[in-house]
């Protein structure tokens, strides 16, 4: 990398540990594609902008395997075509230096094949540069490098994220051997639900490399900890006054992901967890009406979001709640689920079953109304200047004065830290029935709460 740095790159190099530690991570992982052994898995690295990310994993190391063997075969992809590109160009750059060609005389393209898409060796290497969302057909690779699969510098919405997994999951598609074959996938957290989700959740196969900006409890692995410099990765580049300036610039979302590499800022994003207290159950909420609103979804496959349910009670300007959690029912089921839940957390004949408006909520709300004495209601959703529903998130943030004035009050129990951590992430977590379930709720502000006495 020393020697050909500036090849590619003309300012001067400014050398940390983490840059020896990348290239040797990668070093060790190509013994295993060189001598075609099955891989000992697949690397998945987080870290920062501007940390020479791309040259080590997408640029250099491909021209340092060829060094070793000319006939590997490698796919490279990045969230665009034009910085795909990019990164392919600054490796034939490499290849075709002098310095290289000196170095490495059997590493040499076909003169008819130089394409910035496609370079093929006259020893049979390949290299296929693709994007997010091109096709991939017909060709398999000894090696899958991807490097940023979603924009980082700008929201991805659920679609474009979606569009990026669904990419990952084609490219394992295209390996020569699939016990031989690693991924290697470099990239800054974008969202809780971002491609690099997909890869920790195969935990056993993926080794996870995560150098955040400041050390905290998402480095790994563990050890690197020791590495970090008064509390900091990169100190020249990335000192305290820098890091200050890019959480201005960015935001408290997009700097928790590039940044921390934790899709959400820690104590939260549109909502902070330290809003909410969190209290101890007392004989007087016995005396309360409770109510529970339902954020509604008909299938038990856990790849579609669960229904969402909260119950709480209104009492002296403060909520209350008592119980928010997430399941898979179908239809039948939930319509059989929901008066025995009901009966079980404080429900009286003046309590509200509040059902959200949407998809099968309707249905829902009239089977329910035909079958049991339930008080059903709909949920309906605001409405903007337009006319249009508002969205969860805006309709969130007209809720957050109320959150933050600490008048919801979670009342102590197993299900609180999965509902702070569903609220406190959003809108980055790939679940938001219970934002839902909590919006309806704040909604539903009785106009005279002096109504709700103690019976």
């Amino acid at each position: 990398m020393v020697e050909f740095w500036s090849i590619i790159i003309h300012e001067k190099p400014v050398w940390n540990w983490h840059i020896e530690y990348l290239c040797s991570e990668l070093q060790e992982l190509s013994k295993y594609i060189i001598a075609r052994e099955p891989k000992p898995y697949d690397l998945l690295i987080n870290i920062p902008p501007g940390t020479t990310k791309s040259t080590i994993v997408t640029q250099m190391w491909n021209a340092w395997l060829w060094a070793k063997d000319p006939s590997l075969r490698v796919i490279s992809s990045s969230y665009e075509s034009g910085l795909s590109l990019k990164h392919a160009v600054k490796t034939r750059d490499i290849i075709q230096s002098p310095k290289y060609r000196a170095l490495f005389p059997e590493v040499e393209i076909k003169a008819d094949e130089a394409a910035k898409s496609n370079l093929n060796l006259t020893k049979g290497g390949q290299r296929y540069t693709t994007s997010t969302r091109s096709k991939v057909t017909g060709e398999h690779a000894h090696a899958i490098i991807i490097d940023d699969p979603l924009d980082p510098r700008q929201a991805s919405s659920k679609s474009e994220i979606e569009e990026a997994k669904g990419h990952l999951t084609t490219l394992a598609t295209r390996k020569v051997d699939k016990r031989l074959t690693p991924t290697i996938m470099v990239m800054q957290r974008v969202d809780a639900d971002d491609p690099s989700a997909v890869m920790l959740e195969r935990k056993s196969t993926v080794k996870h490399i995560c150098l955040p900006a400041e050390v905290s409890e998402a480095v790994k692995p563990e050890v690197l900890k020791v590495c970090y410099v008064d509390g900091l990765l990169d100190p020249v580049r990335m000192d305290q006054e820098v890091l200050a300036e890019m959480r201005v610039e960015l935001g408290s979302y997009k700097y928790s992901g590039q940044f921390d590499q934790t899709p959400a800022p820690k104590d939260g994003g549109h909502v902070k967890r330290h809003w909410f207290p969190v209290i101890p159950w007392d004989p007087r909420f016995n005396s309360f009406t409770w109510h529970t609103t339902v954020d509604t979804a008909f299938t038990e496959d856990e790849k579609n979001d669960p229904c969402g349910f909260l119950t709480w009670a209104y009492y002296k300007n403060q909520w209350y709640v008592r119980l928010a959690h997430t399941d898979y029912y179908e239809f039948p089921k939930l319509c059989s689920y929901l008066p025995g839940h009901c009966d079980q957390n404080g429900h009286n004949r003046k309590s509200l079953l509040i059902i959200e408006n949407k998809a099968n909520g309707v249905s829902l709300k009239q089977t329910l109304k035909q079958e049991t004495e339930l008080n059903v209601i709909e949920g309906k959703i605001p409405t903007g200047a337009n006319g249009k529903q508002r969205g969860k998130e805006s309709r969130l943030i007209d809720n957050t004065p109320t959150l933050e004035g600490g008048r919801v009050n979670l009342i102590e129990g197993p299900w609180v830290e999965a509902f702070l951590d569903q609220l406190c992430n959003f809108p980055n977590d790939k679940h938001d029935e219970l934002v839902d379930c909590l919006n309806m709720m704040l909604e539903r502000n009785p106009r005279n709460p002096r109504k709700q006495k103690r019976r």
